[in-house]
């Protein structure tokens, strides 16, 4: 075998290993993979956006079924994100709860042994109920325009969340050197742009709407707000809150979509 061949095959296999990783954080799709011991785990965050179709295209299976079989668009909506969560643990719901339980810890110290408390406060309650009713209104709102509207928009705006954790990952390092975020690391420049221009790419194509640009904007910037209001309420940005980017990146996203 030839050279050139050889480093093709070994690329492939990188890639290969790097949405296996990628699917173990941000999934509870259950997989063994022997990723690379001299490989950065933060470097699959590229592919966080390939999860995203896979996530948005699994939950988009019930929905369309169900739209098309007259069931209420509200009702529809409800099922696609049950479905999503059950693929992903609740993870990123997880998340903005822990995030906003957080605001109760009077320093960056007492947030983070908040947020690692496994049970849920009222401010978390409140930041969950809010952020999934702006979720359920949007997507009744696109489905009423179509089967087609809602399912483009939906994987639209599971690839762009996801790219937008790979850009907060690469703004802001982990608050401290315990948890997930510190053991994954952060990814590098080359990885983020890589990330997000996938994550773009593929919203535009997959949802053939200008509006995902406008959506994109809106995303990076509570992206960049939520990064800067993280690093000082808790010093970084740690597991938590990337999931919590993802759930307020997703909601901008659906509100832009919605209005279109």
């Amino acid at each position: 075998m030839d050279k050139p061949s050889a480093d093709y095959i070994k690329q492939m296999m990188i890639w290969r290993y790097d949405c296996q990783m990628a699917a173990m954080i941000l999934t509870r799709v259950p997989m063994q993979i022997d990723y690379p011991p001299d490989r950065n785990i933060a470097m699959s965050y590229w592919a966080f956006p390939l999860i995203g179709i896979l996530v948005a295209g699994i939950s988009a299976v019930p929905g369309a079924i169900l739209l098309l079989a007259g069931v209420p668009a509200l009702a529809v909506a409800a099922v696609m994100l049950g479905v999503a969560a059950l693929l992903t643990g609740g993870m990123h719901e997880d998340g903005l709860a822990d995030m906003a339980d957080s605001l109760g810890g009077h320093d960056p110290a007492s947030r983070l042994q908040i947020m690692r408390d496994s049970r849920i406060g009222a401010f978390g309650v409140i930041a969950l109920v809010l952020v999934l009713v702006i979720k359920l209104a949007c997507l009744a709102e696109l489905a009423q325009q179509g089967v087609t509207t809602l399912i483009g928009a939906w994987l639209a705006a599971s690839v762009l969340s996801r790219a937008m954790m790979a850009l907060q990952a690469w703004s802001y390092p982990p608050p401290d050197e315990s948890g997930f975020a510190h053991s994954v690391g952060r990814p590098d420049q080359k990885t983020m742009l890589i990330a997000m221009g996938l994550g773009l790419g593929l919203a535009v194509l997959l949802s053939a709407s200008l509006m995902v640009f406008l959506a994109a904007g809106f995303a990076v910037l509570i992206t960049f707000l939520m990064g800067a209001a993280f690093h000082w309420h808790l010093g970084g940005i740690n597991g938590d809150g990337l999931g919590a980017t993802q759930m307020l990146s997703s909601a901008v996203i659906f509100m832009v979509m919605a209005i279109a």
